[in-house]
């Protein structure tokens, strides 16, 4: 019979392939053959001959006559319709068996939303990115989380308050993160009245706010001034769900590594006020202030960890530079001689046979050391030097 579409529509449909169902039936016209004989009848490549074959026999389709050259016979195919129906009966069985189970497992369920990809919209200018702020903060329902830089609470506290109050009144938990300091720490603390205000130690020059995990908001404000109206500000806005909850984790971990405002030193921002303070008027030196210098000193303490001389030195050292308190540095080890200047303008100072720089540095850095080292070292000896470009420099000399 002839090698037709007919016949070999009907092989696949017990499961052969082209191949296999175009060298069985020209096997079935053949009788025994040799390989070399089916491809110009079966229209099957000659490279393809060998390897259906092989895939007939596992079949149960053609036996192999081991013979020089190898020859094939073709199987009657009721064989294989046997097997092929025992096959179909079993499924049809487990199907039976299983059905119940399976209608189960995938039944209809409905009701998925699918998660659509967010927006992404780049905003430029300071005044562009602050309607888009303000568009964030009136869409607020639930949460607003936003961790900023040194300026963000003053920027904050200035264009915003109006909308953080009636927030507040609505129910809505605010959350901020700033590197808090005497410079913007009235700001954090008008803040603090309606919102969880943390201090944080980063210095970020990026500021980023998430609304209820839905949207977020990603800005370089340039530069990094007070002001909220000019600037060439730079900012990433996106409605990403997916995004808005990775950002929305990121600042979770950063609140959990702040501090609130009423857990921070005050001695900084005090010691900055008694410094202006005689800078301003040059007052003598007298019990009272010398007791408020050990005090500022004796709170000072807690911000050091060091207890052997050198390394406390050291330390106080970066604090001065840190907090714009002059310069303190080792300028001897033998006997161990700190030195400290621009702290004070002596020029100011009434001339007098007292020096109320002198006493009121000695007082306050003798109380660190003092309780730093347990009472084992203080200040044994000082040396007001006097002007140095309008500041007032003194050596003491630690035993």
């Amino acid at each position: 019979m002839p090698i037709n579409e007919t016949r070999i529509e009907k092989m696949r449909e017990l499961g052969l392939t082209d191949y296999q169902a175009r060298v069985y039936l020209t096997l079935l016209d053949l009788g025994v053959s040799k390989a070399s004989q089916i491809p110009s009848i079966s229209r099957v490549p000659r490279t393809r001959i060998y390897s259906t074959m092989n895939q007939l026999h596992e079949k149960g389709l053609v036996e192999i006559i081991p013979e020089s050259p190898i020859k094939y016979r073709p199987v009657p195919i009721s064989d294989y319709l046997d097997k092929v129906a025992e096959s179909h009966v079993r499924i049809a069985d487990e199907i039976v068996s299983k059905k119940e189970e399976l209608e189960q497992e995938f039944a209809v369920k409905g009701g998925l939303e699918v998660e659509e990809t967010g927006r992404f919209e780049a905003i430029y200018g300071r005044r562009n990115v602050r309607e888009r702020l303000s568009r964030m903060y009136e869409e607020s329902e639930s949460e607003i989380v936003s961790i900023g830089t040194a300026m963000s609470p003053i920027r904050i506290v200035r264009s915003r308050l109006p909308t953080i109050e009636e927030k507040f009144k609505l129910g809505v938990d605010m959350k901020y993160a700033f590197p808090i300091d005497s410079s913007n720490r009235e700001n954090a603390q008008i803040l603090s009245q309606y919102a969880d205000v943390k201090n944080i130690d980063m210095n970020l020059s990026v500021y980023f706010l998430v609304v209820d995990s839905k949207q977020a908001l990603l800005c370089h404000p340039i530069p990094p001034d007070e002001s909220f109206l000019r600037g060439d500000d730079i900012a990433i806005w996106t409605d990403d769900e997916g995004i808005a909850r990775a950002l929305r984790s990121i600042t979770a971990s950063i609140l959990e590594r702040g501090y609130d405002i009423e857990d921070m030193d005050l001695t900084t921002p005090l010691l900055d006020s008694a410094k202006s303070y005689i800078n301003l008027l040059g007052i003598r030196t007298n019990p009272v202030f010398e007791t408020l210098a050990s005090s500022i000193g004796s709170g000072l303490a807690s911000q050091f960890k060091s207890v052997s001389p050198v390394k406390l030195m050291n330390e106080m050292s970066e604090y001065w530079k840190e907090n714009s308190l002059g310069e303190l540095k080792i300028i001897d080890r033998k006997p161990l001689t700190i030195q400290i200047s621009h702290f004070i303008r002596c020029n100011v100072i009434p001339e007098s046979g007292e020096d109320p720089f002198c006493d009121f540095v000695q007082s306050m850095v003798g109380a660190i050391i003092e309780k730093k080292l347990k009472g084992k070292m203080g200040i044994v000896k000082k040396k007001c030097l006097g002007n140095e470009n309008g500041y007032c420099k003194v050596n003491f000399v630690i035993g």
